[in-house]
């Protein structure tokens, strides 16, 4: 492994890896690695495994003694080959950036010296990294925004944001999964179901997937909209081989 986390305990059944502090695309890689490698040598040790930019909590399952658990795991060899359960994917998401779907977008536009139709350009042409889920059930938060589109935060979060709510807080953008408060600025509005208990898993993001955006009217966005309650609408979704 590259670079190898600072383990502390928290209580007698957690453990919190933790690496270099801050947003970065390769320690959030190395996090996600030291995840699935934790996941597939010790599932029948673990409840559940959490990870975030730049930490990994472990939560232990009943009698599992921690200091036991991290011996274990030292002395296991660390190998990095993916899984069929591991493989990760390149989902389309459709935003309607348009209207009240995009109260913010103007905002944007001027904060950055931006016309909104660069902002459309500059939000839907990256690939996006679904660094981690969080904040809410499912909500993905992304790497890889163009710097032309990082907006700070709202100073006075909104008491209520719609769910499928696509917004850019600092330096990340992320979708918003259910209806809930929120502070940062909406740029658009997607159509996509991305919590339901009718999903295997239930999250359609996975920490580890990839997002890449793509613009559509009102018109389509209502149409996809009544095709996902029909049952109809096929999610865009491919293997990522990089």
């Amino acid at each position: 492994m590259k670079e190898p986390p600072i383990w502390q305990q928290f209580g007698e059944q957690v453990l919190l890896a933790t690496w270099n502090t801050g947003i970065d695309e390769k320690v959030n890689a190395e996090v996600l690695r030291y995840s699935n490698f934790i996941s597939k040598n010790f599932s029948k040790e673990i409840i559940e495994i959490v990870p975030a930019y730049c930490s990994l909590a472990v939560y232990l399952d009943e009698g599992v003694v921690a200091k036991h658990f991290l011996d274990k795991l030292r002395d296991t060899r660390f190998e990095t080959t993916k899984t069929a359960s591991e493989q990760r994917y390149i989902v389309s998401v459709p935003v309607c950036y348009k209207g009240d779907f995009a109260p913010d977008i103007a905002t944007i536009a001027s904060a950055n010296g931006l016309s909104v139709s660069e902002v459309i350009s500059f939000h839907t042409k990256p690939l996006y990294k679904v660094s981690f889920i969080g904040f809410l059930p499912g909500f993905p938060y992304l790497g890889g925004l163009d710097k032309r589109l990082h907006t700070p935060r709202k100073k006075t979060p909104q008491r209520y944001v719609e769910k499928g709510s696509v917004g850019i807080g600092g330096g990340q953008t992320g979708i918003y999964t259910l209806d809930s408060p929120g502070g940062w600025n909406i740029l658009g509005r997607s159509p996509l179901q991305f919590i339901s208990s009718e999903l295997d898993p239930p999250s359609l993001l996975l920490a580890g997937d990839y997002v890449k955006f793509f613009s559509v009217s009102k018109k389509e966005f209502i149409k996809i909209e009544t095709q996902i309650e029909n049952g109809t609408y096929k999610i865009e979704k491919e293997v990522y081989n990089g």
